[in-house]
């Protein structure tokens, strides 16, 4: 698969859409080499992010267009850091998952520890985040337990358990905003709560996703996907048709 599909001008186009135009379902647009070390990503329409784990875990902010790191900072966490998500808007935090002791830690966006709390259902991998006051998981953090292939969600700042669904394959590590990825496959899913779909093949096996669906302003889906050779893969979408009706979105599949 082709590596820097689009210029930068060809996305710009793709994702102001004229009226009545759409792009469903997402797209690769383009794709960029990730951060050393890196393991999870995340976005929530705002800086992409990059998680590198190891002794002392690292957050890259690399600009969403092309890849280009723009900052970086180490956070006070134990070794085990494994999945990343962020809010989009103002109060904007962090969230980071430890797989090892299986808490969840709740950080400013330049590496501040705010809080944690315990996983309530597995062992954490992924995150997903959320755009407050535009997107379908609005206030609850989802969390992907692959050893239980399970994906919670809940409540951001207490860790309280909302409600739980089974991950598309066998062994679920990212979901963000109905796109989610698994261990032992190479696909990238979708599911508006209802079956698991294949999006798309992936050209190598992935380590997350970090999603941001803007379904309240223009129907609009940005994705971003981690996989093992390096590289971040990113999807976009757009349809004049609301994702909230979960029966015309499968229509879209056929």
């Amino acid at each position: 698969m082709a590596r820097n599909l689009c210029s930068v001008l060809a996305v710009a186009a793709v994702l102001a859409p004229t009226a009545g135009a759409l792009m469903w379902p997402p797209q690769l647009i383009a794709s960029f080499p990730a951060p050393p070390g890196a393991i999870d990503v995340a976005f929530e329409h705002g800086p992409l992010y990059a998680l590198a784990g190891g002794a002392t875990p690292t957050v890259f902010t690399l600009n969403y267009w092309n890849g280009s790191i723009t900052g970086s900072f180490s956070i006070p966490l134990p070794n085990g850091a494994r999945g990343i998500a962020t809010t989009g808007y103002s109060p904007t935090h962090m969230w980071v998952s430890n797989r090892l002791n299986g808490f969840l830690y709740r950080l400013t966006t330049n590496g501040s520890l705010l809080g944690s709390f315990a996983c309530p259902g597995g062992t954490p991998f992924g995150l997903g985040g959320f755009l407050y006051g535009y997107e379908p998981d609005d206030g609850y953090l989802t969390v992907s337990c692959r050893d239980e292939n399970h994906i919670l969600r809940v409540n951001h700042t207490t860790g309280s358990l909302v409600s739980s669904f089974a991950g598309p394959a066998t062994a679920v590590i990212g979901y963000d905003e109905w796109l989610a990825v698994d261990r032992y496959t190479s696909y990238l899913y979708w599911n508006h709560y209802g079956s698991w779909q294949v999006l798309d093949t992936l050209p190598a096996p992935p380590w997350g996703v970090g999603t941001t669906v803007m379904w309240t302003t223009g129907h609009g889906v940005r994705a971003y996907v981690l996989c093992h050779d390096g590289y971040i893969y990113h999807y976009s979408g757009y349809t004049a048709v609301a994702p909230a009706s979960l029966g015309r979105v499968k229509a879209l599949f056929r």
